[in-house]
């Protein structure tokens, strides 16, 4: 018989039950709307502030407001996912909006069951098609069951997340050796206490586990019914799909699960039982053995496994990196090595070394074992100072009568802006790196190779300082430069003599050096004594025997080497640490000569180092600085990179783009993202800032269409980023801004005496292989010129514009020397 509140909701009217169904959705979309159209700070003050309500409420015992307020906080953690998505960039918008909420959700759910705001008995008593349950232990953990039925300990361990602020995953190891990875925190025994039931939490379609503790044998269910279980008695597993969506109850029975199931026998290795896996593949191979170049000297080693894995703190570690116990010439030893560990012989027979340890409790060390001296463990490779480069090495190669030869490398000095910074990053690994620009200033990029080198091990010694030589890449038939040290000085750098073959360089040098892809040359960097500094850069030809100066850098560090080109990290000057750093000006302290330059190089704290990308071209004649400008034939797209100058039609004019990064502004590439912020400075003398690359000439060379990008604006449907046209006009010195935003990624294809022809495409960015070619949008010049004109203001042989006056010095102390050709025609008027 029908209760009494369902026998008055039966008596409703349909438009009772309409009025109430829009009163439900007003409750729920209102305060969303609201949450959603406040400042973001606001948005999510209102979600703390209905969390804190939450509590107070609960606390005072008044169930039904804090009931109350739980739904409003649910609309407002709703409203702040569509909040953040508002705010973020167009290709995070969606993913940010959606994990927002689904975190607010789920705390939502967990402050409801942790301030008893929902109803167990109800929920318990509901039938399973239409009822509500949260009997069992919550998906997100806490609750996981730590003991079996007889009351043994279980070990839970290994906990995380399937996504930020999802389900709980975690690892049971069980008394008797079983171990169940990656499994959902929501776990059942049955009543008999024979199975053992698990959720398989996925980003996708759940799963089910069902262990057979009698049997040791391991049931996957294809049952994504469950994200918490309720109960397991009488051979039926209860419980309930996701509380973010449907806490609806459900009950299947036992023997249909494990009829339909995947039957999966553990398998016993050491005190565990584990499902099959990579770890039997791992554990294959059960000896080893490694032979002497004269066969004389046997290596044998044995699978070495701990004789119990349950008590480690990651009992399948040794499973995936399996040891070896090793056996010379079946004398047993205590050496420990892996499958893949190199045993490098010295090529009489005699000896070899190894990475590994001498005992399980011991550290991976450098290992030397001889015929007869037996073993000796090998001093640390190397011992750094601490202004040289970062070097690491790994396996060793090569084994003398001397020294061991280690596989190593040098960092990359990365500048933390890309082609400038205000400190190099240590990169210990191959990276992109700029090599040109196609014909519409996209980049180019190719992998950047670390500094290779060798380091020659001496067998005998304690390690000190310089005892290992450094060994380069290969140069003129395949010699390597040898680097021996002889001194430090106080700067932290230590000299080196640089041996090529029998050619021993005059001087010292330091350990920072660089090959060219060819193999032909290699560039050095002199050695100096305080106060004077490296003031340039060195490049031996090792196949005409000669020593090529650059011109005077400061030279920082050897960036890369390839075909004619070495990039150099250069010390440009010094930047205030209260001054914001812009393209006009990055330093506010030149540095001194050379001579004096070691005090100037060293940290101080009230201003910082800047370095900048510097190329020079390295041919039979000698070592030339390029300019950090191109020269470019046709308009640039919006994702062109760099310093370019764009000349007029007519040769009489040019334009001058500095200064152009990504809105990130950090040393990550970023091909494919727009570029904006750049300054313009006209050969006629025109200045302009925060512009975006995509220009392009008048045919009568009298306007420049100019765009800038804007990534503030306020419109939900195209998105926070839009072009906007500019029109330069260098004969009146007027500039124009057109009020009509460009959506997306201008390229301009023409501009004659009557019209303006660009390019817009889909999207902001470009993508690798692109087949979006955008559509051609017309702009009559009549339109264009009929728009308000701001006059540039005259200054000192300048015109700018109004916000450009408060920096006329910055800009009048720019090397503008990328003009300089067109400046020769006395385009520049006299101030």
């Amino acid at each position: 018989m029908p209760n009494a509140s369902d026998q008055r909701t039966d008596e409703k009217s349909l438009p009772r039950l309409l009025l109430d169904l829009l009163w439900q959705i007003a409750v729920l979309l209102i305060p969303i709307f609201l949450v959603t159209v406040i400042p973001l700070r606001w948005a999510l003050g209102v979600v703390l502030v209905c969390a804190a309500l939450m509590w107070l409420t609960a606390r005072a015992g008044w169930q039904a407001t804090a009931k109350r307020v739980a739904s409003l906080m649910t609309s407002a953690a709703i409203g702040l996912g569509f909040n953040l998505g508002r705010a973020l960039p167009p290709y995070w918008d969606i993913a940010g909006a959606v994990a927002v909420m689904f975190c607010g959700l789920a705390c939502v759910s967990h402050l409801e069951k942790r301030f008893g705001l929902v109803d167990k008995k109800q929920a318990k008593s509901s039938s399973p098609s239409g009822g509500q349950s949260s009997g069992g232990a919550s998906a997100w953990g806490g609750d996981e069951p730590r003991e079996t039925p007889e009351g043994e300990p279980i070990r839970v361990f290994n906990h995380s997340e399937i996504a930020m602020g999802g389900p709980v995953l975690c690892d049971y190891l069980f008394p008797d050796g079983v171990l169940l990875q990656s499994l959902g925190a929501s776990a059942r025994f049955s009543n008999d206490g024979r199975y053992f039931a698990a959720p398989l939490p996925s980003r996708q379609a759940w799963g089910l586990v069902i262990l057979d503790r009698q049997l040791r044998q391991l049931y996957r269910c294809s049952c994504d019914a469950f994200w918490e279980l309720d109960a397991f008695n009488d051979g039926t597993l209860s419980g309930r799909y996701s509380p973010l969506v449907d806490n609806g109850a459900q009950k299947i029975n036992l023997e249909q699960l494990l009829t339909t199931a995947e039957k999966v026998s553990l398998a016993p290795i050491v005190d565990l039982w584990l499902e099959p896996g990579d770890w039997q593949k791992n554990l294959a191979l059960d000896t080893l053995r490694h032979m002497s170049p004269d066969g004389k000297q046997r290596l044998d080693a044995s699978l070495a496994l701990p004789a119990s894995l349950r008590e480690l703190p990651q009992p399948c570690d040794p499973l995936s990196h399996p040891e070896y116990r090793v056996s010379l010439n079946g004398q047993p030893t205590a050496l420990l090595i892996s499958a893949d560990t190199a045993i490098i012989w010295n090529p009489d027979g005699r000896s070899f070394a190894c990475h590994a340890r001498m005992d399980a409790e011991q550290p991976l060390n450098y290992w030397l074992w001889h015929v007869d001296r037996g073993w000796q463990a090998l001093p640390s490779p190397w011992v750094p100072a601490e202004s040289e480069p970062s070097l690491g090495w790994s396996d060793p190669l090569e084994l003398d009568d001397h020294c061991l030869r280690l596989s190593s490398y040098f960092d990359y000095p990365q500048p933390d802006c890309g082609r400038y910074g205000y400190r190099l990053h240590s990169v210990h690994s191959d990276c992109e790196s700029r090599i040109g620009h196609a014909a519409n200033g996209r980049m180019q990029v190719a992998q950047r190779q670390l500094t290779r080198v060798q380091l020659a091990v001496p067998l005998t010694g304690d390690g000190q300082r310089g005892a290992t030589r450094i060994e380069s890449a290969p140069v003129a038939n395949k010699t390597r430069a040898q680097f021996t040290w002889q001194q430090d000085n106080s700067l932290g750098l230590g000299g080196y003599t640089c041996r090529i073959a029998d050619w021993e360089l005059p001087g010292l040098w330091l350990l920072d050096h660089r090959v060219s892809n060819t193999g032909r040359y290699i560039a050095l960097i002199p050695f100096t004594l305080p106060p004077a500094t490296a003031g340039h850069v060195v490049v031996v030809d090792a196949q005409e025997r000669q020593l090529m100066n650059s011109p005077p850098l400061l030279v920082a560090r050897l960036l890369d080497f390839r075909g004619p080109k070495l990039s150099v990290a250069v010390i440009r000057g010094r930047l205030d640490q209260d001054r914001h750093s812009s393209p006009l000006q990055r330093f506010d302290q030149s540095p001194p000569e050379a001579e004096d330059g070691a005090a100037f190089s060293e940290h101080r704290a009230d201003s910082r180092l800047y370095y900048e990308w510097c190329e020079l071209n390295v041919s039979p004649q000698g070592l030339t600085a390029l300019p950090d400008w191109r020269l470019v034939k046709q308009p640039q797209s919006a994702i062109a990179d760099g310093n370019f100058v764009q000349p007029a039609p007519t040769d009489k004019d040019a334009a001058w783009l500095f200064g152009c990064e990504t809105e990130y502004a950090d040393s990550w590439l970023r091909v494919q993202s727009p570029r904006l912020g750049g300054y313009l400075l006209t050969a006629s003398g025109c200045a302009i800032s925060d512009l975006a690359p995509s220009m392009i000439w008048s045919k009568d060379a009298r306007y420049l269409a100019l765009t800038r990008l804007h990534t503030d604006v306020k419109d939900d449907h195209a998105g926070r980023m839009a072009w906007q046209i500019l029109l330069l006009d260098v004969q009146e010195r007027t500039l124009r801004h057109s009020p009509q935003w460009l959506r997306n990624r201008p390229q301009f294809e023409g501009f004659n005496a009557e019209a303006l022809k660009v390019r817009l495409f889909l999207r902001d960015w470009e993508t690798k292989n692109d087949r979006d070619r955008g559509a051609i949008s017309v702009l009559k010049l009549s339109d264009l010129l009929a728009l308000p004109a701001e006059a540039l203001c005259p200054r000192a042989g300048l015109w700018l514009a109004k916000d450009q006056l408060r920096h006329l010095e910055a800009w009048q102390a720019l090397d503008a020397s990328a003009l300089s050709h067109w400046r020769k025609s006395g385009l520049l008027p006299s101030p």
